[in-house]
């Protein structure tokens, strides 16, 4: 099993009052299943994740793998306690479940030291046996060398992929190649703003926001087909868009529930409080990947 390409970030809807609006949620994973998606992950910043109770999240999650039956959807679950004992008893219990691969956020709170982080993640691969993803997000504190990682992938089998997050990843994505002599394989988060350079260093796949999960796919075709002049291309028509949005993450956060909402995917672009209102560049950010949208299903 791995992951490769286009893999959204599910967003969770929200009422107008706040609470957690299944319909829209399955109106969200039926969107992405149609789009031919093969895997996301679920739980992510952009899921609104720490702001969710547990009795939400399993819902939610019992929800995603109910609807995805019979699809090829793979679903990744994050694994985000700082606490090490809550972060074993999460893991096993998602797998338990029947998702297909566990993602750790390691923690940050109180700046852990790159031996606590790794004892953290040591814990959660050794008590699963699921292929595991671990995020590497230097800007959140914790390990700043993605190699401090590696030694863990010697020793646990499960390691299997690194979600590189350093801006730029390039960086990042050749270590972990080199260290683990290509075992390890690599994915960029950070809305896929640096996609062409993580590509050129050996990324095998994206984990952007969902609101415009098919102009990702437009511009993958152009990758696929081995056209990288036409890729490059599609992605100046978007990026730049997201690149500014995502420079602040409740920005981000807020513009992907409105783009669902605009698009009548979900009934409402509400996020849970603490949030931001969307000023008038971001508005208009979104105007464009709304006229974009439009004209690539226009041109089929």
């Amino acid at each position: 099993m791995s992951i490769k390409g286009v893999c959204p970030v599910l967003a969770v809807p929200f009422t107008s009052e706040g609470e957690v609006d299944y319909d829209s949620f399955a109106s969200l994973v039926e969107w992405i299943i149609s789009l031919n998606t093969q895997s996301v992950l679920f739980f992510g910043v952009a899921s609104e994740n720490i702001k969710l109770s547990d009795p939400e999240r399993i819902s939610l999650l019992e929800m995603l793998l109910e609807l995805r039956q019979g699809t090829p959807l793979q679903v990744i679950t994050t694994v985000a306690d700082h606490s090490s004992e809550l972060a074993v008893k999460r893991a096993r219990e998602y797998q338990t479940m029947g998702v297909d691969f566990i993602n750790i956020l390691p923690p940050t709170f109180f700046n852990p030291t790159a031996h606590q982080v790794r004892e953290h993640i040591s814990r959660i691969l050794e008590a699963v046996h699921l292929p595991v993803v671990v995020q590497h997000l230097p800007q959140a504190g914790g390990m700043s060398d993605v190699g401090e990682l590696m030694p863990l992938a010697e020793k646990y089998s499960n390691f299997q992929i690194v979600k590189c997050e350093a801006n730029p990843p390039s960086e990042s994505i050749r270590r972990v190649a080199a260290m683990s002599n290509g075992r390890v394989k690599t994915l960029i988060g950070w809305g896929g703003i640096f996609w062409r350079e993580g590509y050129e260093a050996g990324a095998q796949g994206i984990q952007p926001g969902c609101g415009i999960t098919d102009l990702y796919h437009w511009a993958e075709r152009a990758l696929l087909k081995g056209d990288i002049s036409e890729f490059e291309k599609r992605l100046d028509r978007f990026i730049p868009s997201v690149t500014y949005l995502i420079e602040n993450l409740d920005r981000l956060i807020q513009a992907e529930k409105h783009i669902l909402f605009r698009r009548g995917i979900i009934a409402t672009d509400y996020c849970r409080n603490p949030t931001i209102e969307l000023d008038t560049k971001s508005l208009n950010e979104i105007e464009k990947v709304l006229a974009l949208v439009q004209e690539v299903q226009l041109d089929g």
